[in-house]
């Protein structure tokens, strides 16, 4: 008797699953698809990461090895290559190295284009956007580009970006250049007294001080 209860028991299991399976089936495979297209589309887009970040470095240190060799303009024409540009961190480097090498071919015009770009492109770290704003008119005020380069220097010294030491310097040195020592012996002095400006920053600051004694 207790085998046909326990026989009884598991056909109405079996009923209620059968049923149960009709009503909510369709729906768990549904749900086992989804995870499987998930999972095999996230392995897809982690390799395809690996893949390309690969084909960027590749890229990028050819164009090293060109610019190392001082093969400038080649090595500018390798840093827009696509899979570089392709890489957020790799694209940032390229577009620095372009600036670089753009100004040791005396191309301003180019160097100051993607320097700009650079500061004012919104995926690059805030660090390179501030190096790329600082260059930018540092170039302008030391190659005397235009009359409005030195509004943008003094801007950056407004700010509390990390190149503001730098600027101040930049500024100083030409105030000598146009005859204004008593402008950039105030600058030096405030750079040789401020305790956040680098080190070796502080010490030029004072020699150069002591030059215009």
């Amino acid at each position: 008797m207790a085998d046909l209860f326990q026989e009884i028991d598991d056909e109405l299991r079996q009923d209620k699953a059968s049923r149960l399976w009709r009503v909510y089936g369709k729906y768990v495979v549904t749900a086992a698809i989804v995870i499987i297209i998930s999972v095999g589309g996230y392995k897809f887009w982690q390799q395809k990461q690996l893949d390309d970040g690969e084909k960027a470095s590749i890229a990028y240190e050819t164009a090293l090895a060109r610019s190392v060799s001082g093969d400038y303009k080649a090595a500018i024409d390798q840093f827009n290559e696509e899979e570089i540009g392709a890489v957020a961190g790799y694209a940032a480097l390229s577009q620095m190295q372009k600036a670089n090498l753009a100004m040791k071919i005396n191309d301003f015009e180019a160097a100051l284009i993607t320097l700009k770009e650079i500061a004012e492109h919104d995926n690059y770290p805030q660090s390179v956007k501030e190096w790329a704003s600082f260059r930018y008119a540092a170039v302008r005020v030391e190659k005397q580009i235009d009359s409005n380069a030195s509004v943008d220097l003094d801007s950056l010294i407004a700010t509390d970006s990390p190149w503001r030491f730098l600027a101040k310097e930049i500024k100083a040195i030409k105030e000598i250049e146009t005859g204004n020592k008593s402008g950039a012996k105030a600058i030096f002095s405030e750079l040789a007294d401020d305790e956040n400006a680098p080190e070796r920053l502080r010490l030029r600051a004072a020699e150069f001080l002591k030059i215009l004694q």
